[in-house]
């Protein structure tokens, strides 16, 4: 695929940026931020050189950038990053308010949390409009537009009034049935906006026939057999292409002598028989509560593992100043208090639990340190943790929710309904129990697929159907 940038250069445009600027005492220092866009586009954008347009929101993001607000990440050698600036009220309405309490729990179908303000509306226009403003700024002739998730569903329609550049869309999260999406009274303009696109994707067939029905409700012309909407005189082409992970530098990484001292070290810091590991951050969807309830089953279900089994849970703060956040902290904080409480024993303590930020680089000799992986969110639209645990895993067994977009991708992982806590502390369980024979069976089965579907075939796979909307 580089042939093709050649001559077409790649504007990336999302609304979390790749790299942040803050100070410690006076120095500007520059931090890679973590989550599953930056891990899988960044090293992409660097190879081919291309322009990412991104909110801006580190606190010296804006002091560094040039007159354009502008940077070269992670260096000169790298890509160009250009920040947009938004106010105070901006990030209320835009973010919080319509991206965070409309978009996010509609698309994961926890209609009850949605709160529809005509102001939050406005203000997710208006910005954008913003993004849409910036980029037909930077475009040249044959640029490629690829645009990312449901903080910008409107920007393809905006950038369409006035130019008609190649305009793509993937969809990170999932997309809900009509039931839940028709609540929004905007519905029909969201989905208008998102069909000015050429080509949207997501990442399962669940989360494409669910757009196309949604598209067919609105009034557009569906071929499902195709997946082709046809809507005011122009097409888009849909398809589900799933996010993969950079599997060649995990598996190096697996290997790493610095690594594997990591590894040993965190072993060594647990006293205990097997470790669990479980990260996730703060919010509704990643069925922590749910977790601690099936956990504390397992101890009473099989208390031969009392003493012998200690879960690490990494719970990253999110949406902080939330009451309703705020609120879920403190009955998980309760919860595990309460785990303990129980099950603890001098010289062993069942759940240890880390609340905070933490670079990617510290969790890591984690994910190889952990007997087990304990993924179970409630819904989520890919969950690319799991793929990263079973990538530097030799011997270790991976639990995931089957309500995860990867558990459509992940045979070799047992499967729970995260709501069933007797399902789960039983999948617990199975794994602890697994014998070496067919963990090392299921690790084979699984890197077969992770090294094949991996963030090159993924943006590979993704550019040339998206090209090929233009044959």
């Amino acid at each position: 695929m580089e042939a093709e940038f050649a001559d077409r250069r790649l504007v990336l445009v999302s609304n979390g940026e790749p790299y942040k600027h803050y100070y410690v005492d006076d120095e500007v220092k520059m931090q890679k931020l973590a989550g599953g866009l930056t891990t899988g586009l960044d090293p992409m954008m660097q190879d081919v050189k291309g322009l990412w347009i991104a909110w801006g929101r580190g606190e010296a993001d804006f002091e560094v950038v040039d007159q354009d607000n502008k940077i070269r990440v992670p260096d000169q050698a790298g890509y160009t990053l250009k920040r947009i600036n938004l106010s105070q009220t901006e990030k209320e309405g835009f973010y919080y308010g319509f991206s965070n309490e409309v978009m996010w729990p509609i698309c994961h179908t926890f209609i009850s949390k949605a709160n529809y303000e005509e102001e939050y509306w406005q203000s997710y226009q208006k910005v954008n409009q913003k993004y849409a403003e910036n980029i037909k700024e930077e475009l040249k002739e044959d640029d490629l537009v690829w645009i990312h998730d449901y903080h910008l569903a409107l920007v393809p329609g905006y950038l369409q009034a006035k130019k008609d550049p190649a305009v793509s869309m993937f969809w990170h999260i999932p997309w809900p049935a009509w039931e839940a999406f028709r609540t929004i009274p905007w519905r029909k303009e969201i989905i208008e906006g998102l069909l000015a696109s050429d080509f949207i994707a997501f990442h399962t067939d669940l989360f494409v026939y669910n757009f196309l029905s949604c598209a067919k409700k609105i009034g557009a012309e569906v071929d499902f057999e195709n997946k082709i909407i046809t809507h005011q005189g122009s097409e888009t082409k849909v398809k589900s292409i799933p996010l993969g992970i950079d599997y060649q530098s995990f598996a190096e990484l697996a290997h790493n002598e610095d690594y594997l001292k990591k590894t040993e070290a965190v072993k060594k810091s647990y006293n205990t028989e097997k470790l669990i590991f479980a990260v996730d951050r703060l919010d509704y969807t990643k069925g922590i509560e749910e977790r601690l309830n099936a956990v504390d089953k397992f101890f009473a279900k099989y208390p031969e593992y009392i003493g012998e089994v200690t879960i690490v849970q990494r719970v990253a703060p999110s949406r902080t100043e939330v009451e309703e956040y705020q609120q879920m902290k403190e009955r998980i904080d309760k919860k595990i208090a309460e785990i303990n409480g129980k099950y603890q024993k001098d010289d062993w303590t069942p759940i240890k639990y880390f609340y905070g930020s933490v670079p990617q680089e510290e969790l890591l000799p984690y994910y190889k340190a952990a007997d087990v992986g304990l993924i179970t969110a409630s819904i989520d639209g890919m969950n690319l943790v799991a793929k990263e645990y079973l990538a530097v895993q030799d011997n270790g067994v991976l639990i995931l929710s089957e309500f995860a977009g990867a558990a459509q991708y992940l045979d070799s992982a047992i499967k729970v309904n995260p709501y069933h806590r007797e399902e789960l502390a039983d999948g617990i369980y199975q794994a602890l129990e697994m014998d070496e024979a067919e963990k090392k069976k299921r690790l084979k089965s699984a890197k077969e697929d992770l090294s094949y579907y991996d963030i090159n075939w993924w943006r590979d796979h993704f550019l040339e159907n998206w090209l090929d909307c233009y044959e």
